[in-house]
């Protein structure tokens, strides 16, 4: 009767009609089974909830009936309540109790005085909230026992809240029991859904999993979308607790959409939190900050201070993993001071024990005791073991850096006695790593090693539950260490089958995402048939992300017009546009992750592993060598490889003094920047002074190692810092490197590995189209005609020798008879110039392209890596720009500045516009490390693709390139800024 009563006043012309179509009086027991179809929509769709509340206030101030008025100032309130407006609505409620009570219509205003008990709980006012419970209880405790079993669950939220779990329970359990003779599958799924908040809390993750699903299928069933979505948020957290961190992310940001959808800001602002929290495990600390201020600036609008304050922790925990540790403090001690207020130990303690590991990093290890011990009292009287366990390993570390090893051992062993069974990685590869430190001190090496590796199991573990490219990388961000004690440990004992250990441990911590991203090449290529528009569930996620690119480059360009008018009006208004430029590239980032962890193809990527020495030794050809450099704390280190044996050279150097070194070398590249007049007059005392920091980072990098290397080729694979070393132009007493190698880079042993494979693929693929497509792409058009017309973009595109595409600049003038000249030297050569530059073109022809030629500025974000570009004619082209670009290409040059300059992220990866092209399938690139002069550019590439047209290798032919320019330039400046990664043949 309630929703058909609901349906006729909602689809009446206004509330007047409606009392019109009921003989112009509406009793008050009309309005009681309306607002029981508030109560049941505020389940379902809280913005139905909200208009029919309204219409239903509409109707009530056409009556003079208190009573009326009431149910309709109860309907209100429930949607505001349900909305996180409590404090509208704890008004509401009160007028209405009042009214109700006066009319002695006691169970009616009971059962609104236990709805009332959720919003003041909501609000913090739990005295307020348990006495309005005992009083609604005295009338309900004879009437309906589901109204009764509503007012025992939420009673038992508030003692949940102040962390009573006993007593919460038992009031849930008692709600339970009232409904095992009454009540609804819906009402018995809340209790559910309330008690899997007790068994989280106590690390029962398996019953509360259980719980929920019950619940989520319950509700789906009676069609209570709201609250099926809110247990799946809650599932989603549990699935963050496990581990799985792409599940978690995938489920939380679909329950979002659906919350939004829905019209609960109060529970979109929980998945914000819940968000940041998955974030800051992975160690993306500026994401988590944002998406906790966001959700405690929606809980400080909701008046909600419990939820208020864990968003404070949460964005304290981002800070402090920033290094920011005073405003980390200052927002826990707010938080702490928050949840003393209202009693709750549990939270108070959990931020001791964040307070703790705070002052660890600050150096104050009695600090860091205090804290951790206070909390840890705290959650043994509690039973929340995995939360003892974490103080526990707390007290280890402190022990430990105030020189109690002892100490420190028996607690980091207790810790994991203590999580025993439990599902607890993240505490456990701390407490294995310390005491593996503790053994090492010991001089116990076999010990060591022992606790290294399970330190490196736990952590791998976590990182199986990544999908994203971007989290792999910061995910490792605190956890190198690891990696590299273990490396060194293996190393220590010298032994071959440890050699080789150490050899896997140095791949499982290099380039990894890269190498995932690589491998889906090997596989089929998961992304392009989604983008280019079939039909996917995921259609409106890609569709957005496609507009957003569209948004970026109108926001830029309409930044840079403004700035070029000069004045300072424009100025403000370029900001604006700046600030939006900010926004699309943040929700940009976003959606791509989301991309990533929708697609099961990135899933199944999980799966690869880092190369073995056998491995790397297996993709050698004759007189090839392979030097990868690696870094254990302050020292770098290497691996030479060659076909027939892999050996180590330890110790080589000091990574700080090493980057100072490099610091200078750039100093003495970047004067060039002064103007060509400058480098002129100052040519012989430029080219000596950088002469001199080559010579000197031969001697420490390349010169002990040299004795080892045997062959004239040599694959480069740096680390750190080393990844902006010229190798080639290292300098000694012989000359340049380029004089007597040929040298090409790999990011890793495991992307190298790939890359040979990639190109395998590429050329198959090329053998198989080239007697199928050979006549028809040369009739009709001279076999020497160079094709300077935009393609159509209705046909794939016919295989070409190359496509150059060059965009001058006034600082770049060349760059148009550079791309003229690559025309002449290919006989099916696609060119693509000034206005012809555009993305559109570039994307339609470059699949057909035995080699991309991309001639343009290029620009190096340090501040966000991710969005470094070429400049087209209509637009940049970044590393998410590239996501739809199909190459076939055997390589691609990127002819611009600073192409080959990333941002090394833990774990060695690098992100910048590189990173781009290698996931878009290229097996080889080169880049440049430093803005290269424009007319020496010209020269090298027509020097490198002629080399190439005549058969000769990419390695040989860049360094021929080099030697040329080398022989005409002079300065290294000139000719040693490009470089060749990945496949080298």
């Amino acid at each position: 009767m309630s929703t058909e009563l609901a349906n006729k006043l909602m689809s009446a012309e206004s509330a007047e009609a409606f009392l019109g179509e009921q003989g112009g009086r509406v009793g008050r027991e009309v309005f009681a089974a309306l607002k029981s179809e508030v109560d049941r929509l505020v389940e379902c769709d809280l913005k139905s909830a909200a208009d029919l509340a309204e219409r239903i206030d509409e109707l009530a101030r056409l009556t003079d009936d208190p009573v009326s008025k009431a149910f309709a100032e109860a309907s209100r309130a429930r949607a505001l309540h349900h909305s996180g407006r409590y404090k509208e609505a704890v008004s509401l409620y009160e007028r209405a109790v009042s009214a109700l009570q006066a009319a002695r219509l006691r169970p009616e205003a009971a059962f609104i005085q236990m709805q009332q008990v959720y919003a003041l709980t909501q609000m913090g006012r739990y005295d307020d909230a348990l006495r309005t419970a005992r009083a609604a209880r005295r009338v309900l405790s004879k009437g309906d026992p589901v109204e009764l079993a509503q007012l025992e669950t939420n009673v038992g939220t508030i003692y949940y809240r102040l962390d009573r779990y006993g007593k919460s329970l038992q009031h849930y359990d008692r709600a339970r029991e009232i409904l095992s003779t009454a009540g609804s599958d819906t009402m018995r799924a809340l209790i559910d859904l309330n008690r899997s908040n007790i068994f989280t809390e106590m690390d029962q993750a398996e019953e509360s999993l259980v719980l929920l699903e019950s619940a989520a299928a319950i509700w789906d069933r009676a069609k209570h979308t709201l609250m099926a979505a809110q247990a799946r948020s809650k599932i989603a957290y549990l699935q963050f607790l496990r581990g799985n961190y792409n599940t978690a992310l995938e489920s939380y940001y679909r329950v979002r959409e659906q919350l939004a959808e829905l019209g609960s800001p109060r529970l979109v602002a929980w998945c914000d939190l819940e968000i940041a929290e998955a974030l800051l495990s992975l160690n993306a600390f500026d994401d988590a900050i944002d998406s906790a201020s966001v959700a405690r600036e929606s809980f400080g609008e909701f008046g909600m201070p419990y939820e208020l304050a864990q968003a404070l922790v949460v964005r304290a925990l981002a800070a402090m993993g920033l290094g920011r540790f005073e405003e980390a403090r200052n927002d826990m001690i707010d938080a702490r001071r928050r949840f003393a207020r209202s009693k709750n130990k549990t939270f108070a303690a959990i931020i001791d024990s964040y307070l703790s590991e705070l002052a660890i990093r600050r150096g104050d290890v009695v600090e860091a005791m205090r804290r951790a011990s206070s909390s840890l009292r705290v959650f043994t009287r509690q039973k929340l073991h995995i939360r003892s366990a974490y103080s526990r390993s707390l007290m280890a570390r402190a022990a430990y850096d105030s020189g109690d090893r002892s100490r420190a051992s028996r607690m980091a062993r207790v810790a994991l006695r203590t999580i025993e069974g439990r599902f607890a990685p993240a505490i456990a590869y701390r407490c294995h790593h310390l005491i593996g430190v503790i053994e090492r001190d010991r001089k116990r090496n076999n010990e060591a090693l022992n606790r290294f590796r399970l330190a490196v199991e736990a952590i791998e573990h976590l990182r199986g539950g990544i999908v994203a490219d971007e989290f792999k990388a910061t995910f490792l961000r605190d956890k190198i260490e690891v990696y590299e004690d273990a490396i060194s440990t293996c190393l220590d004992e010298g032994s071959e089958p440890l050699l080789e250990e150490a050899f896997r441990l140095v791949e499982s911590s290099k380039s990894r995402a890269l190498a995932d991203l690589m491998a889906r090449y090997l596989r089929e290529k998961p992304s392009t048939a989604r983008l280019k528009g079939e039909a996917s569930p995921e259609d409106e996620i890609r569709a957005q992300f496609i507009k957003l690119i569209e948004d970026l480059n109108w926001y830029n360009s309409h930044a840079g017009l403004e700035d070029e008018k000069g004045d300072q009006r424009r100025a403000v208004v370029a900001d604006r546009y700046r600030n939006k430029v900010i926004r699309c590239e943040r929700q940009i980032a976003q959606l791509f992750r989301r991309m990533e962890s929708d697609d099961s193809a990135f899933a199944e990527l999980q799966r690869m592993h880092g190369a073995s020495s056998s491995d790397l030794r297996g993709v050698l050809r004759p007189g090839e060598t392979v030097i990868e450099y690696f870094t254990t704390g302050d020292e770098i280190s290497a691996f030479i490889a060659s076909q027939a044996q892999i050996k180590v050279v330890r110790r080589i150097a000091s990574k700080r003094e090493v980057e100072k070194m490099l610091a200078a070398l750039r100093f003495q590249i970047e004067k060039f920047n002064y103007g060509h007049r400058f480098a002129d007059f100052h040519f012989e005392q430029l080219w000596s002074a950088a002469n001199q920091h080559l010579i000197r980072l031969c001697e420490t990098i390349f010169a002990p190692l040299e004795s080892l290397i045997d062959g004239d080729t040599l694959i480069v694979i740096p680390h750190g810092a080393l990844h902006y070393v010229p190798f080639h132009a290292l300098l000694d007493r012989r000359g340049y490197l380029i004089d007597r190698f040929e040298i090409s880079y790999s990011p890793s042993a495991t992307v190298l590995k790939l890359c040979r494979a990639r190109d395998e693929q590429i050329r198959r693929g090329a053998g198989e189209r080239g007697s199928r497509g050979a006549d028809a792409e040369t009739r009709g058009r001279g076999d020497t005609e160079t094709d300077h017309r935009p393609p159509t973009t209705d046909h794939r595109p016919p295989t070409t020798d190359i496509v150059a595409l060059g965009v001058a600049h006034r600082d770049t003038p060349s760059v148009e008879a550079e791309i003229r000249s690559l025309g002449k030297i290919f006989p099916r050569a696609v060119t693509l110039t000034g206005d012809e530059a555009t993305r559109a073109n570039l994307m339609a022809v470059a699949p057909g392209a035995r080699f991309l030629h991309l001639a343009s500025h290029g620009y190096f974000r340090r501040d966000n890596p991710m969005f470094s570009f070429l400049k087209l004619a209509d637009s940049p082209l970044n590393f998410y720009s590239l996501l739809d670009l199909e190459l076939n290409a055997e390589m691609v040059t990127l002819s611009a500045c600073h192409t080959g300059v990333n941002m090394v992220f833990p774990g060695d990866e690098l992100h910048g516009l590189m990173r781009g092209f290698l996931y878009a399938g290229t097996p080889s690139l080169v880049a440049s490390l430093w803005a290269a002069n424009d007319t020496s550019t010209a020269d090298f590439m027509r020097e490198m693709y002629s080399r190439i047209k005549a058969g000769a290798t990419k390695r040989a032919a860049v360094r021929a390139a080099g030697l040329a320019v080398k022989d005409e330039y002079g300065h290294p400046y000139y000719w040693a800024p490009f470089v060749l990664m990945g496949n080298p043949d």
